[in-house]
């Protein structure tokens, strides 16, 4: 009886094993197909693509809604600001809440000019506050920039997932 289960056992074993071998020869054959790192350029070409969002563009990220209406220079200034950039952007957009709960407005955009370096929100009248669930709203977000064109880095307060990201010029 002994023998009869062991060789039961070798048997469902070798069958075991053979099944495993071939799902991991499936898997090397389509490796083979196409290599590792082209796969990854594919897969970061396809999210580039994706992301490349422009003015009047909507992003919806963790059921925020986010339109970019307007990107242009202001000569107005903060006689009480810390910093006296070159360049004042205004940044003008409209935010929609599709969530169940109240989210904070005005701590979501992060502006990166054409030198590749984060800007600093200059202290104009940007909008800040809260959004009930199911509502818009009109705002406005004024950073100090070098030079153009920027990249707009769009993520709620309240989201732990990745930002969509708009490709601006300056009006």
């Amino acid at each position: 009886m002994k023998r009869l289960l062991l060789l039961l056992f070798a048997l469902i074993l070798s069958i075991a094993l053979v099944a495993c071998n071939e799902s991991s020869s499936t898997t090397d054959s389509k490796k083979e197909d196409k290599p590792e790192t082209e796969e990854k350029e594919d897969k970061k070409e396809e999210k580039k693509e994706e992301k490349k969002l422009g003015l009047g563009d909507t992003a919806e990220v963790d059921g925020v809604k986010m339109t970019i209406k307007s990107v242009s220079t202001t000569d107005e200034r903060n006689e009480f600001a810390e910093t006296d950039p070159a360049t004042v952007i205004k940044i003008e957009y409209e935010v929609e809440n599709t969530t169940d709960d109240e989210i904070p407005i005005g701590m979501d955009l992060s502006v990166y000019d054409g030198t590749g370096n984060k800007m600093e929100s200059y202290p104009l009248d940007n909008t800040m506050g809260s959004l009930a669930p199911g509502k818009k709203i009109q705002g406005t977000e004024h950073f100090g920039i070098e030079e153009g064109p920027i990249e707009v880095h769009f993520l709620p307060a309240v989201s732990f997932s990745d930002a969509a990201i708009f490709e601006l010029e300056i009006e």
